[in-house]
């Protein structure tokens, strides 16, 4: 698998969730917290899971339309891949 494979797939993700209100372009907070979930199943496990996702998403609407949109859920990608190295290398 390539990078470029990877980066279709976090598109095809990002697309997977956002149509399911209609709305295909931006996340809605309920539509983050599904992919979180499904996506990241270890953040399931959190007993402050929905504390912590209602931050990230306040955090990642930056523009404050109640919605996240693709550069703003790529900030999220970014941020989580950094936490991973991060985990990781230690």
């Amino acid at each position: 698998m390539t990078l470029q494979d990877l980066m279709v797939n976090i598109i095809l993700t990002f697309d997977k969730y956002a149509k399911g209100d209609g709305d295909c372009s931006s996340l809605s907070q309920s539509e983050l917290f599904d992919l979180a979930k499904k996506e990241f199943p270890a953040l399931s496990q959190n007993q402050s899971k929905d504390e912590l996702m209602k931050g990230i998403f306040g955090k990642l609407d930056m523009d404050g339309d109640k919605k996240v949109d693709f550069k703003e859920f790529m900030i999220f990608i970014t941020c989580l891949a950094m936490a991973l190295k991060e985990s990781i290398c230690q």
